[in-house]
């Protein structure tokens, strides 16, 4: 659509979306062609090989198992790493070899230590841990889009008296942590297919919608949608078919007006990002953005518009001359004078922001993309770049299948609106979805995973809230 109200959204790393629970992921389906109206790549990855693929790399394993490393503390060397088998609520083909991932990774940690080949039981476990120094006990769970892991160091007890006094001795160091699920991951479980996704409707009455955000503000385990229109932000969920806001707040109670305002708004929302837990940004051109708590109590101001970009909260600078944003995304808090990520246009009215981690280099690479007011979509991945023409002003970049390969889901420049959803790897952009939005999408979010593993796209067309998963 031709109306500029932008929305620009963090794939946040979150738990859970209980309250949003869509359809349980189906068999692989094939790629769409390329859109039309695409250019040609500037540079193009090298051509495959006939080799089987490589899993995705990803860093929800390495976080996990670190962050239970450490919670064990120092522990003498020549402990035997055990995995339980995995325990999941999504369909996990590879979930022994997820499983032991995990403890091969724990006993790299570890000094001395050394993973066995098999999932075994904890009571099977014991007997096999034999003359080792202790028994390093993996539980690895897939639960609400999270991988949370679990872990028991029990002394081994070698003496026969002993085992008949004590057998079952208690663990003498803990760990547990989690992490949302990557495509790493994901690559144990049963793929998700973009094209087969199902839209659940629910009316909403926010007016003038200008943004969206997705993300567990309150940490229960479930996602809350925050939308932001001309008049409030509201905070709630969906119900019955229907947005129902727990807690709202009037743009006149939470900031002043914007010196100079643009002519036509443009918002942005992030629930909780990069780890600031329990905080919402909320930005429009009308006003000054904020960052507020869960309760919609303002905490302080921010400089912008809140987009998807890359260590911290980011923020697009909007030039009321211009009528758009220009030049880098910055904190949004203002803790940092360097500018977090370069947006692929110069002036640009929505832009979005998701890491990967890169196959080839094993580092955390961004594709970010950026909609000149012309309608001209610029990507661009590293070296990679990419122009996609007839782009409408709403947009969202995420893994929205977590296969390593983000998607970018955008409106449409046209007289009939449409959501259409591509997916880039650096080399032709893909075709994934195209629905119709005959009310005009007004705003989109990506959701993190929730509990059946995959992520969700949240979409305000017109009057209803569309849940796309």
């Amino acid at each position: 659509m031709k109306k500029k109200t932008a929305i620009c959204t963090l794939f946040l790393a979150s738990l859970g979306l209980a309250s949003l629970a869509l359809a349980q992921p189906r068999p692989p389906a094939g790629k769409g062609p390329a859109p039309k109206g695409s250019a040609s790549s500037s540079s193009r990855p090298p051509a495959s090989s006939s080799a089987p693929p490589e899993a995705p790399r990803g860093l929800a394993i390495t976080q996990a198992v670190d962050e239970v490393a450490k919670a064990l503390g120092a522990q003498p060397g020549g402990a035997l790493v055990v995995a339980g088998p995995l325990v999941s609520d999504v369909e996990a083909p590879k979930g022994d070899e997820l499983a032991l991932r995990v403890a091969a990774q724990l006993a790299g940690r570890l000094v001395a230590a050394k993973a066995h080949p098999q999932t075994q039981p904890l009571a099977v476990a014991r007997a096999t841990a034999g003359r080792a120094s202790a028994l390093a006990y993996v539980a690895v769970e897939i639960a609400k889009g999270a991988l949370r892991v679990t872990v028991d160091l029990y002394p081994v007890v070698s003496n026969g008296w002993e085992r008949v006094r004590n057998p079952l001795p208690a663990p003498r160091a803990h760990g547990f942590a989690q992490a949302p699920i990557d495509a790493e991951v994901r690559s144990f479980l049963a793929p998700i297919v973009l094209e087969r996704a199902q839209i659940h409707k629910a009316k909403h009455e926010e007016g003038e919608v200008v943004a969206v955000g997705c993300g567990d503000v309150d940490e229960d385990g479930g996602l809350e949608l925050v939308v932001v229109s001309r008049t409030r932000v509201a905070l709630g969920r969906l119900r019955q078919g229907r947005f129902v806001a727990d807690r709202t707040a009037s743009w006149s109670a939470l900031s002043p007006r914007a010196a100079v305002p643009l002519r036509e708004p443009l918002g942005g929302a992030l629930i909780s990002p990069h780890g600031r837990a329990g905080s919402i940004y909320v930005g429009l051109t009308d006003r000054v953005g904020v960052r507020l708590d869960r309760a919609l109590t303002p905490l302080g101001r921010i400089v912008g518009v809140p987009v998807a970009s890359t260590s911290a909260p980011g923020c697009a600078v909007p030039v009321a001359a211009e009528g758009a944003f220009e030049g880098a995304v910055v904190d949004c808090d203002g803790e940092s004078a360097a500018h977090l990520l370069l947006a692929p246009a110069a002036r640009y009215d929505a832009f979005g922001a998701a890491p990967l981690v890169d196959r080839a280099s094993n580092k955390i690479v961004h594709t970010s993309a950026a909609r000149e007011p012309s309608g001209k979509l610029r990507l661009r991945r590293g070296e990679h770049t990419q122009v996609v023409e007839g782009v409408g002003a709403q947009l969202a970049v995420a893994d929205l299948d977590l296969d390593g390969v983000v998607e970018v889901a955008t409106s449409s420049d046209a007289a009939e609106d449409v959501l259409s959803v591509l997916s880039w790897d650096g080399g032709a952009v893909r075709q994934r979805l195209r629905v119709p939005a005959p009310g005009g999408v007004r705003a989109l979010a990506a959701c993190p995973p929730e509990e059946r593993g995959a992520p969700g796209l949240v979409a305000v067309v017109g009057s209803e809230v569309w849940l796309v998963r």
